[in-house]
């Protein structure tokens, strides 16, 4: 896909295929004026001396700092308009436009995800400071962003609020705004190289894909939940467990010394949870795949994009836990043939998305509840914990659930090993039923001590 100048000062450009299908699923519940799939990251803060600075002061060099930050990463002012992505030139007036829409202080909440709840549907991200808690929220729409993007942007935001912290903004080298749109985004096929157009060869990969995520994956195991399927969503809500450093990391070392990930384990915890609750012998579920290491340039170069797929694991309730984990570490590292998939990206997410229309048009099927997983890994690689005197003491990163599919976060920040569970409570959270019985026994809390208790085991 390629920018071109629309009319003076407005560019545009189509949707491509993942960018596509992730905003079609942002929309999926807009009749009930919530978005699916936002991604959102908090981080509380800490100016440490000789920069130390109230909250009024700080308020304002983060605005100045979000500001400059949209030359860096100008998607961060790509709007959809007419089903099409729309960025307008930077100048003095929309600059001004754009940060009294996208940044404000809420003086009212008292943590950072009390405002969580509220943003859907937003045309723009936004940055959010929190002054009772010192929290910077950024929130995102999908499929403009993922969740190390959001990292890597809060990364370079904490640089520039150093920066402007110990230097007047008038003595730093000013933006060059009339450059800015040379830096916009590729498209996660454009960034890879994919052919604009299908071969037999992709065809014959998105078929392969398409068989896996939805023939091969069904019937599958899933949590029992409230309702039906004219059950409205409600609020996106989030458990979070964090182990201290030490236990971390001896969790980290036993799950490595029996030769699989911490992710492994952590999936087949949550894998057993699902299937104690089910009926079905296999469960299959969604891994989350960062694919920028397999795009050139560095982390930095897709901030702004998602750079993400998702993989279909499944698993046989006959196997025992050490055989998931062995499984579902070499189905991690490769065993959906990336090279290929990559270069059928565009046919992938094509069939991909047609699918999933035609599924929701028939009905046939009841909603899907079995648990995505996604581990982002040590998070510090992606932002530091230390700019000069600005230091991130705490992280947390989640993303508006709307569907029946919790998401299981997994990462590690400042050596502490995180769990943290996104879902939607009208199906989860009410009463006494089934379906806070089930989802119980898969909130972080369970699935770690599983984790535990079965990885001391194992020999």
């Amino acid at each position: 896909m390629v920018w071109a100048k629309a009319r003076s000062g407005t560019w545009t450009d189509d949707f491509d295929g993942a960018e596509k299908v992730f905003y079609s699923m942002s929309q999926a519940f807009k009749r009930y004026h919530r978005e699916h799939g936002s991604v959102y990251a908090i981080c509380r803060i800490r100016i440490a001396h000789p920069l130390s600075t109230g909250p009024e002061t700080l308020s304002e060099k983060l605005r100045q700092a979000w500001t400059w930050l949209r030359c860096d990463f100008p998607a961060l002012t790509v709007f959809e308009e007419g089903g099409r992505k729309t960025y307008l030139e930077a100048n003095a007036a929309n600059i001004e436009t754009w940060v009294n829409d996208t940044f404000w202080v809420d003086d009212e909440a008292d943590a950072a995800r009390d405002v969580v709840a509220d943003l859907h549907l937003r045309r723009l991200p936004c940055l959010v400071f929190v002054p009772r808690s010192f929290e910077v929220l950024f929130h995102c729409s999908h499929w403009r962003i993922d969740a190390l993007g959001a990292c890597t942007v809060l990364d370079r935001l904490f640089d520039i609020l150093f920066e402007l912290a110990r230097t007047k903004p008038e003595s730093l080298q000013p933006p060059r705004w009339e450059l800015e749109h040379e830096h916009l985004s590729a498209s996660l096929e454009d960034a890879y190289g994919c052919a604009p157009m299908p071969t037999p060869s992709t065809e014959a990969k998105a078929e392969d894909v398409r068989r896996r995520n939805f023939d091969l994956s069904y019937p599958s195991a899933g949590l029992s939940y409230q309702g039906d399927q004219s059950t409205s969503p409600g609020k996106s809500q989030c458990q979070t467990v964090a182990l201290e450093r030490d236990a971390s990391e001896q969790l980290i070392r036993a799950c490595k010394a029996r030769g699989f990930s911490v992710t492994a384990a952590v999936h087949a915890a949550s894998a057993a949870s699902v299937l104690a609750d089910s009926d079905c012998d296999n469960y299959s579920t969604v891994v989350s795949v960062n694919l920028r290491p397999l795009l050139p340039g560095g982390a930095s170069a897709y901030a702004c994009g998602t750079y993400v797929t998702g993989i279909t694991h499944s698993l046989r309730r006959s196997d025992n836990f050490e055989t998931w984990c062995r499984q579902l570490t070499s189905g991690y590292r490769g065993d959906w043939d990336p090279a290929a998939y990559m270069d059928a990206l565009r046919s992938i997410y094509r069939v991909h998305g047609e699918t999933l229309a035609s599924m929701a048009a028939s009905g046939a099927r009841p909603p899907a509840s079995n648990v995505t997983v996604s581990s982002l890994g040590v998070i510090d690689k992606y932002l530091r914990p230390v700019h000069g005197a600005v230091e991130v003491e705490t992280f947390h990163l989640g993303s508006a659930i709307m569907g029946r599919q919790p998401t299981l976060y997994i990462w590690t920040f400042r050596g502490r090993l995180t769990l943290s569970v996104d879902y939607n409570e009208a199906y989860y959270s009410a009463g006494d039923g089934e379906g806070r019985k089930s989802f119980e026994k898969m909130s972080p809390v369970p699935v770690l001590c599983t984790t535990a208790a079965v990885i001391g085991t194992v020999s």
